[in-house]
C-alpha cells in the first residue's frame, strides 16, 4: 500500500513540473518579439554598429622615373655603389660616384717626409651582367665640395661637381675584368676572397694630395682636397657593385739613429667613409638592342596586363585607389539623424580589414639556366608608400607606419592543389585607409577621387637589442643595388586586383 502511494505521488510531482516547464516555454515564445523590439527601442540610432563590407576597383601603371627625375629622385645615401654600365631589357644603366675622402685628424707627416705615390684602391663583392667582358675605370678631380647634409639627387648635373676640361689622374688606363681581379684579399668574417682594383695614379696629384695638409678637421681637409670622381668610360656589359673606396699615399723620410741615416718608408690612408660624403650618380639610355629583342621599353610601359618596378630610379609602379567612392559609400552607412533633429550625424568609421597582394612573376626559382632576363631579381623589400610623402620620407629619414608608408617583403606560398609557388608582397592597408577617411569632413573638405601609392624597392638596415633579442628597423633608403620586378597589373584580364574592404562604425 505505501509502494502504491510513492508511486503514485512520483508521478503526481512529475507531470506538475512537465507542466510548469511546458507554460514556461511558452511564455517565453509568445514574447519573444515583444521583448526584441523592447531592446532595440532602448539603442538610440547613434549607439547602433555598423559592419559592412564591400569591393572596390583598383588601378595600376608603370611611371618611367628617367623620365619625371626630378618627381622620384634617389637620395643618395648609400652604404655601397654601382659602378660601370650594363644593359638589359630595361635599357641602359650607366653608373658612377662622386666621392670624398675622410682624413686622420691631427696628423702630421714626419719632418723631410718626401711623397713617392698615391693609389686609389675599390673594393667590390659582386657584379651585375657579364662578369667577362672588359670594362675601363677613369678618375677626374672634383672641383666642389659635397655638402655631407644635401640630398643629392641621382640625376645631379656632373659638370656642377667636375671640369668638363679636367684631365685624369689616372697614371695609365685600366681595364678590368670583374670575373678575373688580379687582386683580392681575404675577408675572414665571412671567409670569402673580395676582389679589389688598384689604379695608381700621376705623380702631380700625389704631389697635389701631399701639400693637402689641414687636418684640424674632416670640413677644412674636404674644402683643399674636394674628392674625385669615378667613372668608366669603355664597356657597356658589367655593373661593379663597390663597397668599399680609399686613397693610399706612399712616402719616405730620413733621420740619423745611432749615427746612421735611416730611410723609412710608410703609408697613410684616406678612406670613402661615412664620416665624409659619397654620391651615385644613374644616367638611363634607351637601348635599341633591347628594343629588337621584343624588350621595347615604352611597350613594356604601356602593358595593362603587367606592370615594374625596376632600381635604382629607372620605373616604378604606381597604385591607385578609389578613394571618393570608398569614403563616400562608408560615410553614407555611417550617417544617421538624431530623434528629433534634422542635422546628419556620422558614426566613427573604422576600416577592419583591407589587404592588397601583388603578385610577383619573376621570381627565380633556380630550375632554369639564367638569362638575360633574369639576372635582375626582384627586389628583397618594396615600400607601399602614398606618392606625395615621397621626398619627405627619405630626406627626413623617417620609417615605415601603418599609416604612410607600409613594408613588404618577397613572401611565397604553395598554390593549392599543385606543385607550383606563388611569390607576392602583401600590405594591410586598414590603417591608412582609415586615416584617409577619418581626414574628410564631409560638409567642407573635397575629397580627391584616388589615392595615389608608389611601389619603390628600398634597402632596410634592423638592430638587435643585446638584452631582448628583439630586432626593429633602424633605417629605410632607396634601392641603390639593381633589382628588377614584374608584378601583375591591378587590370590584369586574368586576375584583376579588387580590394575587399570589411568596415564598421559606431
Amino acid at each position: 500500500m505505501n509502494n502504491r502511494l510513492l508511486n503514485r505521488k512520483f508521478l503526481l510531482s512529475t507531470l506538475s513540473l512537465t507542466l510548469s516547464l511546458s507554460l514556461v516555454i511558452t511564455s517565453l515564445s509568445s514574447c519573444k518579439d515583444d521583448v526584441t523590439s523592447s531592446g532595440e527601442s532602448l539603442i538610440g540610432e547613434a549607439d547602433k554598429i555598423v559592419v559592412g563590407a564591400d569591393t572596390f576597383g583598383t588601378h595600376s601603371f608603370t611611371r618611367d622615373v628617367a623620365l619625371a627625375p626630378d618627381s622620384f629622385p634617389i637620395y643618395s645615401t648609400p652604404d655601397s655603389f654601382l659602378l660601370g654600365e650594363c644593359d638589359g631589357r630595361f635599357g641602359t644603366i650607366h653608373a658612377d660616384i662622386l666621392a670624398q675622402f675622410a682624413c686622420p685628424i691631427d696628423f702630421r707627416y714626419p719632418e723631410g717626409a718626401v711623397v713617392d705615390s698615391v693609389c686609389f684602391f675599390f673594393y667590390y663583392n659582386s657584379w651585375f651582367g657579364n662578369g667577362y667582358s672588359p670594362m675601363s675605370i677613369d678618375i677626374f678631380p672634383m672641383k666642389t665640395v659635397l655638402q655631407y647634409d644635401e640630398p643629392y639627387s641621382h640625376h645631379l648635373d656632373i659638370r656642377d661637381f667636375v671640369d668638363p676640361a679636367a684631365e685624369s689622374v689616372l697614371q695609365r688606363q685600366r681595364i678590368i675584368v670583374a670575373a678575373e681581379p688580379t687582386d683580392s684579399t681575404y675577408d675572414e668574417t665571412n671567409r670569402i676572397y673580395r676582389p679589389f682594383v688598384r689604379c695608381r695614379l700621376t705623380d702631380d696629384f700625389a704631389q697635389k694630395l701631399f701639400q693637402c695638409r689641414d687636418f684640424s678637421s674632416l670640413e677644412a681637409f674636404c674644402q683643399i682636397f674636394p674628392g674625385l670622381y669615378i667613372s668608366s668610360n669603355f664597356g657597356g656589359a658589367t655593373l661593379l657593385h663597390v663597397t668599399d673606396m680609399n686613397l693610399a699615399l706612399y712616402y719616405h723620410y730620413s733621420y740619423n739613429k745611432g749615427g746612421r741615416d735611416t730611410t723609412v718608408t710608410d703609408v697613410k690612408g684616406f678612406y670613402a667613409n661615412a664620416e665624409v660624403r659619397q654620391v651615385n650618380r644613374y644616367q638611363y639610355f634607351t637601348d635599341t638592342d633591347t628594343e629588337a629583342e621584343g624588350h621595347d621599353r615604352a611597350s613594356m610601359i604601356a602593358n595593362t596586363e603587367k606592370n615594374y618596378i625596376v632600381a635604382p630610379a629607372n620605373l616604378y609602379t604606381r597604385v591607385s585607389l578609389p578613394i571618393k567612392e570608398m569614403t563616400d559609400d562608408i560615410l553614407n552607412k555611417m550617417a544617421y539623424v538624431p530623434a528629433g533633429k534634422t542635422d546628419t550625424l556620422y558614426r566613427r568609421p573604422y576600416i577592419n580589414k583591407a589587404e592588397i597582394a601583388l603578385e610577383v612573376l619573376n621570381y627565380y626559382d633556380g630550375s632554369h639556366a639564367l638569362t638575360r632576363d633574369d639576372w635582375a631579381q626582384p627586389a628583397a623589400n618594396m615600400l607601399l608608400i602614398k606618392e606625395g610623402s615621397v621626398s619627405r620620407f627619405f630626406t627626413k629619414h623617417e620609417l615605415p607606419t601603418d599609416t604612410c608608408a607600409i613594408l613588404a617583403s618577397v613572401t611565397s606560398t604553395k598554390v593549392e592543389g599543385t606543385d607550383s609557388i606563388r611569390y607576392y608582397y602583401a600590405y594591410d592597408i586598414s590603417a591608412l585607409l582609415t586615416e584617409e577617411i577619418r581626414k574628410t569632413e564631409v560638409d567642407t573638405l573635397q575629397v580627391p577621387d584616388s589615392l595615389h601609392l608608389i611601389l619603390m624597392p628600398v634597402s632596410v638596415s634592423k638592430t638587435t637589442d643585446r638584452y631582448y633579442g628583439t630586432t626593429t628597423i633602424s633605417s629605410v633608403k632607396q634601392e641603390q643595388i639593381v633589382s628588377a620586378t614584374e608584378i601583375l597589373s591591378a587590370s590584369n584580364a586574368q586576375q584583376p586586383l579588387s580590394l575587399e574592404v570589411v568596415y564598421s562604425g559606431f
